[in-house]
């Protein structure tokens, strides 16, 4: 293991804000953090939001990761050996592609090897819409695409592999039209769902990996997972107002933890 060094240091803070932020951004980023308030933009961010709200005092204890890493690059066979995990949940756009891209990005060529042959068993959960959800199952034949929902029922959780689902258009269609909902990151039960269909024993034995510290990193430690965060990949693919959230949630958590440690690798 390489040691640590705290995460709020300079150089730390350079890495996470990724970037210079333009005139606009700087005074939107100033005006929230200056207000207190957390804003999360854009339709997806917005019901990401919602869900997060009535607890976010408490998810804002959740956003250290186990590890910060640059790029997925870094995560291979050797360092999943090393590490003993037996199974890896993977956020995509920003981690593995740029936003809604069509496939792994050409600069991470031994992910795809990785998801057949290597020595854990992988599988996707990503807050896409379900448009999105339906083409990374094509995108992802190889590997559990997951996702849940919220009904008078209780939860109901939903996976496709290799062009099976365990549901239909009709069934979701259903669920959402009588008042369901997705369940979105962060969240402990889609996390324990991910290590139950990956057949992973121990909490510990599964990794989450993905680019933001309040839906992937936040997932991992409420279900007592190991995580790691990376750099957004290909941030200037994504539209403007999520690029603000990003910088706005990097600039929080440099503000709250920036005494404390975490693995560079």
């Amino acid at each position: 293991m390489h040691p640590g060094r705290p995460v709020g240091d300079s150089s730390e803070r350079r890495v996470m804000l990724e970037g210079p932020a333009t005139r606009s951004e700087e005074i939107a980023m100033t005006d929230c953090l200056r207000g207190g308030t957390f804003v999360v933009m854009g339709s997806g961010h917005f019901a990401t939001l919602r869900q997060s709200l009535p607890r976010l005092g408490y998810l804002l204890s959740q956003l250290e990761p186990t590890y910060h890493l640059d790029t997925v690059a870094q995560i291979d066979a050797a360092f999943l050996k090393e590490l003993e995990v037996a199974g890896v949940l993977w956020d995509v756009d920003g981690t593995l592609m740029t936003y809604h891209g069509r496939d792994v990005d050409d600069q991470f060529p031994h992910i795809r090897n990785l998801f057949r042959s290597g020595p854990a068993r992988h599988a996707i959960l990503s807050n896409c819409d379900e448009a999105r959800f339906e083409k990374l199952g094509e995108l992802f034949p190889e590997v559990h695409v997951l996702r849940g929902y919220t009904t008078a029922d209780g939860l109901v959780f939903r996976h496709r592999l290799g062009g099976e689902d365990t549901h239909t258009v009709d069934e979701v269609n259903r669920i959402l039209s009588d008042g369901g909902g997705q369940i979105r990151k962060p969240s402990r039960e889609l996390v324990e769902y991910g290590r139950q269909v990956l057949r992973v024993d121990e909490p510990h034995s599964l990794l989450m990996v993905g680019d933001q510290y309040l839906t992937d990193i936040a997932s991992a430690n409420l279900a007592g997972t190991r995580s790691v965060k990376v750099r957004t990949f290909g941030r200037e693919t994504f539209p403007r107002q999520i690029r603000l959230s990003q910088r706005m949630e990097n600039l929080l958590y440099s503000a709250l933890y920036r005494h404390r440690h975490s693995a560079v690798r």
